[in-house]
């Protein structure tokens, strides 16, 4: 599809007035505010000796008589020109850490660079529901008794004069179709392909940007129910020893490509990923299957899942919530960290949920004897998570996300929930 793109600047301040009157937004799959004072000084001295600064990227999308105008790329530049405006900066601390960080699995434990400065804001938390209460003398207001935020160490000697005089380019970007579902390709191959600063989209975001236009299968893909909980209740993951969102979209992908199996052979299941370098590669091109998306490898790989027959008339979101019910009925027996609201291991989490996810969710069938199941899901997982009797943990506890180890907890959560679903 082809598209205009148009190329101007504007100064600072009318890019402050474009966030404060919402005329340009952020889409949803974007990433929270990762930059600190460093970074925002930095931007504020080019932009004083007038060096170049990367143009902001727009995007006009339109699905019927709703249009918006997407920030692309440079959100954390004109988020950094706000702030100084305001001269205030939020407290990473005060802010919990963003869902777009998931438990990743990796028993290698090689920490993702981006995730160890983020926080769960954007500037939109700046902002309030009405016009009137969008101006910069309200939000100081609003930001002089909130402990969340500190006064930013930058001065200027005439900062009215600096907004109105320093620019920012921008390219605007009109696709030649108003067709939802056009567009929604259109951006998905653009939004994966950019470049934010040099700063990869962590894995969440970068699912996101296929599916947020995506109205039909966004809760599905996100794990949530039509009101916005979460299908798991909340619960999280403890890996490296911080509790992390646990990724529905791993369990939705490898159980799906399990119902199309011949024989329903395990083995065959994540065939050509075992490295965990490659799975976020399975997973998005699970993504863009649903979506009829190009795929990145293999792409044969879910060839006969059919997800309107799987789940007729989105029959997902009513077994999504019975999902959830399961698990809140039986929070106290999934060994939880209380303080975290946790599971402690990759064994307690995968008993748990394979198998409730593939007979509730893919088969819709109910789960009956629950007290039954419980124990006898408890005994396996104590037999797994046993060490030596010299205290060594076994290979399975050390490397319990390996294929093969994986596997074998699928096929055993499953083989140990057929019992009890009816």
């Amino acid at each position: 599809m082809n598209a205009r793109v148009y190329y101007g600047e504007y100064s600072l301040r009318h890019w402050v007035n474009l966030l404060l009157t919402r005329n340009i937004d952020l889409p949803e799959y974007q990433r929270s505010f990762v930059w600190d004072e460093t970074d925002v000084k930095r931007l504020v001295d080019s932009l004083k000796s007038g060096q170049f600064i990367m143009p902001v990227t727009i995007a006009h999308y339109q699905n019927g008589q709703d249009c918006k105008n997407l920030i692309l790329d440079g959100q954390q530049r004109l988020t950094s020109i706000l702030l100084t405006c305001l001269g205030y900066m939020p407290i990473k601390d005060k802010f919990n850490e963003p869902d777009g960080y998931l438990a990743h699995g990796d028993d290698s434990c090689e920490d993702e660079e981006i995730q160890a400065n983020t926080m769960d804001w954007t500037f939109k938390h700046l902002l309030g529901k009405m016009p009137q209460e969008n101006t910069l003398v309200a939000i100081k207001e609003r930001l002089r008794d909130d402990e969340r935020y500190r006064k930013l160490d930058i001065t200027f000697e005439d900062i009215d004069d600096f907004y109105e005089k320093a620019f920012i380019g921008f390219s605007f970007i009109i696709p030649n179709s108003t067709e939802a579902k056009e567009t929604q390709r259109y951006f998905s191959t653009l939004f994966r392909n950019m470049n934010y600063l040099g700063k990869k989209l962590s894995q969440l975001e970068s699912r996101r940007s296929l599916y947020f236009m995506e109205e039909d299968y966004k809760n599905f893909f996100d794990g949530r129910l039509e009101n916005g909980d979460d299908v798991l209740n909340g619960i999280r993951i403890i890996e490296n020893m911080m509790p992390k969102k646990i990724d529905m979209l791993k369990y939705l992908a490898m159980l799906s490509q399990y119902t199309i199996m011949k024989n329903h052979d395990i083995g065959r299941v994540m065939v050509g990923y075992s490295a965990y370098s490659s799975r976020e590669s399975y997973y998005a091109d699970y993504v863009s299957y649903i979506l009829h998306l190009e795929q990145e490898s293999r792409k044969d790989k879910f060839n006969g899942f059919d997800i309107e027959q799987v789940f007729p008339n989105h029959e997902w979101k009513e077994r999504f919530k019975e999902v959830k019910v399961f698990l809140d009925r039986n929070k106290n027996s999934l060994g939880l960290d209380s303080k975290y609201n946790a599971f402690t291991s990759w064994i307690d989490t995968d008993y748990w949920l394979y198998g409730l996810l593939y007979y509730v969710l893919f088969k819709g069938k109910h789960i009956v004897r629950e007290q039954e199941l419980v124990e006898e899901i408890r005994k396996e997982i104590g037999l797994k998570r046993r060490v030596k009797e010299d205290g060594v943990p076994t290979e399975y506890q050390r490397n319990p996300n390996r294929i093969g180890n994986l596997r074998n907890r699928i096929a055993k959560s499953l083989e140990i929930y057929k019992r009890y679903a009816e």
